[in-house]
C-alpha cells in the first residue's frame, strides 16, 4: 500500500517538475530529493489557477478579433459602395457613349444634308455659267463670222481695182493721176467702212456681254426672292406657333381660376343658405314652391349679366395678328413681291382653338354633371326604399335634406359656370375689330342672350331631382294625415 503511494507522489512530482523545467528550459538528471525542494521552494503565486493575466490577455485577443471583425465587415460594406458606384459610373460610361454615338451621328446627317444643298447650288450655278458661256461663244462664232465675210469682200475689191486701173491706163493715160487719186480714194473708204464694221461688231459684242450679265443678275435676284420668301414664311411659322402655345397657356389659366371662383362661389352660396336657414328657420311649403317656380328667371339673369360681363373681357386681346418678327402688328404687302396680310387666317385660327376649347369643356362638364345627377339619384332612390321600409322618419329627413342641399350646391355651380364661348361672343369684323354694339344696360338683354344647353339641361335636372326630393319629405305627413 504504502509503496503504490510512493509510486502515486512520485508521478505526481515528477508532473509538476516536468511543468517547473519546461518554464525555466533546465534540462539534466534530478534526484527526487532537489525535485522535491525545488517545488516546495515555489512560491504560491507560481501554482496559481485562473490567472488575471491570463483572463485579460485572452478577453483582449477577443476584443480584437471583434474589431478584425467589424473593420472587415466596415471594409466589405465599403467595397460593395465601390462596387455599386463603378457600375454606376459605368452605366453612365454607356449612356455618354450612347449620346455620342447618337450626335455625331445627326452631325454626319447634318453635314451630309450641307453637303447636298452645296452640290445642288453649285450645279445650279454651273449650269447657270455654262449657259453664259455657250452664250458668249454663239456671239464670237458670229463676230468671228462676219469678220471673215467683211475680209473675203474686202480681198474681192482689192482684187477687181487693179484691173480697172489697167483698162484706165489702155483707155486713156493722160488720166493716170486721176486713176492713182482714185485708187487712194477707194482705199480710204475701204478703211473707213471696215473701222466701222469693227465698231459695230464691238458694241454688239457689249451689247451681248451686257445682256448676259443683266440675266445673270435677275436669276441671282430672283435666287434672293425665294431665300427670302423661305426665311419669312419660316419667321411667321415660328411666330404663329409662339403665339398657339401663349394662348394655351392663357386658356388654361383662365380655366384654373374659373374653376377655383365657381368652387368659392359654392362655398359661399352654402355658407349663405346655411346663415339664413339659422337667422329666419324653416321655410313654408309655399315659398319653397315659390323659389322652385322664380329660380330659373333669376338663373337666367344672372347668366345674362355674366355674359354681358365676359363681353367686356374676351379673348380678343389674346388674338393679335403677327408680323414675321413675332410681334403683334399688321402685315402688308406691296405689288413688288412682298407677303400679303396674314391677319385673318390667325384671327381664324383662333377662332377655331376657341371652339374647340368651348367643346371640350362642355364634354367635361356634361361629364361632371351626369355624375352629380347620377349620385344623386341613387340617394333619391334609397331614401325612397327608407320611406317604403317604414323607417325613422328624422332619418329621412335629414337624408332628404342632404340631397336637396347638394342639388342646390350644383345648381349654384352651374349658374356660375362660365362658358369660355361666352368670352368670345362679340363678333369679330372683316377688320378684326369687335363691332358688336354692347349696351349699357347690363341687365334688361338677359333674356336675348344664347343660353348655353349644358347649364340648361342641368338646372332641369337638378330642379326636378329637387321636386321629386320635396314630394318624398311630404309623403310621410300624407300618409300620417
Amino acid at each position: 500500500m504504502e509503496e503504490e503511494q510512493n509510486e502515486t507522489f512520485k508521478k505526481v512530482i515528477n508532473k509538476f517538475y516536468e511543468i517547473k523545467r519546461h518554464s525555466l528550459e533546465v534540462y539534466g538528471d534530478v534526484s527526487w530529493d532537489d525535485k522535491c525542494a525545488i517545488l516546495l521552494d515555489d512560491p504560491m503565486e507560481t501554482w496559481s489557477y485562473n490567472d488575471a493575466s491570463t483572463a485579460k490577455y485572452i478577453s483582449a485577443l477577443e476584443e480584437e478579433l471583434q474589431t478584425l471583425r467589424n473593420s472587415i465587415d466596415k471594409l466589405q460594406n465599403k467595397l460593395l459602395v465601390g462596387l455599386e458606384i463603378e457600375n454606376h459610373l459605368k452605366r453612365r460610361v454607356l449612356e455618354l457613349e450612347k449620346k455620342r454615338i447618337l450626335a455625331d451621328e445627326m452631325i454626319r446627317k447634318e453635314i451630309a444634308g450641307l453637303r447636298n444643298y452645296h452640290s445642288r447650288h453649285k450645279v445650279d450655278i454651273m449650269n447657270l455659267l455654262g449657259d453664259g458661256m455657250t452664250h458668249i461663244k454663239s456671239i464670237i462664232g458670229c463676230i468671228d463670222e462676219k469678220i471673215r465675210q467683211f475680209d473675203i469682200s474686202r480681198a474681192q475689191d482689192l482684187g477687181s481695182t487693179p484691173k480697172e486701173v489697167n483698162q484706165d491706163e489702155y483707155e486713156c493715160r493722160d488720166v493716170h493721176i486721176n486713176t492713182d487719186v482714185g485708187h487712194d480714194l477707194l482705199s480710204e473708204r475701204n478703211s473707213a467702212g471696215l473701222s466701222d464694221i469693227m465698231a459695230h461688231v464691238k458694241a454688239d459684242a457689249s451689247d451681248a456681254l451686257a445682256q448676259a450679265l443683266q440675266e445673270k443678275v435677275a436669276t441671282l435676284l430672283l435666287l434672293s426672292q425665294q431665300e427670302e420668301r423661305y426665311l419669312l414664311d419660316r419667321n411667321v411659322n415660328a411666330a404663329l406657333q409662339k403665339k398657339i402655345e401663349e394662348l394655351q397657356r392663357n386658356l388654361l389659366q383662365v380655366t384654373n381660376e374659373k374653376v377655383r371662383a365657381l368652387m368659392e362661389l359654392a362655398h359661399l352660396k352654402q355658407e349663405y343658405r346655411l346663415l339664413k336657414e339659422q337667422l329666419g328657420g324653416c321655410v313654408d311649403k309655399e315659398s319653397l314652391s315659390a323659389e322652385i317656380g322664380d329660380k330659373k328667371p333669376d338663373t337666367q339673369e344672372r347668366d345674362g349679366r355674366l355674359r354681358n360681363l365676359l363681353k367686356k373681357a374676351n379673348l380678343k386681346r389674346w388674338v393679335g395678328t403677327l408680323d414675321f418678327r413675332g410681334n403683334e402688328a399688321e402685315v402688308h404687302m406691296d405689288g413688288e413681291g412682298n407677303f400679303s396680310s396674314k391677319r385673318f387666317n390667325s384671327i381664324d385660327f383662333a377662332r377655331m382653338k376657341i371652339e374647340n376649347a368651348t367643346l371640350k369643356e362642355s364634354m367635361e362638364s356634361m361629364e361632371h354633371l351626369i355624375t352629380s345627377i347620377h349620385r344623386l339619384r341613387l340617394s333619391l332612390l334609397k331614401a325612397k326604399e327608407s320611406v317604403t321600409s317604414q323607417s325613422t322618419g328624422i332619418v329621412m329627413s335629414e337624408s332628404l335634406d342632404e340631397i336637396i342641399n347638394e342639388a342646390k350646391l350644383v345648381k349654384t355651380a352651374l349658374g356660375s359656370s362660365l362658358p369660355i364661348s361666352w368670352s368670345a361672343e362679340a363678333e369679330i369684323g372683316f377688320d378684326g375689330e369687335n363691332i358688336s354694339n354692347e349696351s349699357g344696360d347690363s341687365y334688361g338683354n338677359a333674356s336675348s342672350e344664347k343660353i348655353d344647353s349644358v347649364s340648361a339641361a342641368g338646372f332641369e335636372m337638378v330642379e326636378l331631382l329637387i321636386l321629386a326630393a320635396h314630394i318624398l319629405k311630404e309623403y310621410p305627413m300624407k300618409s300620417n294625415t
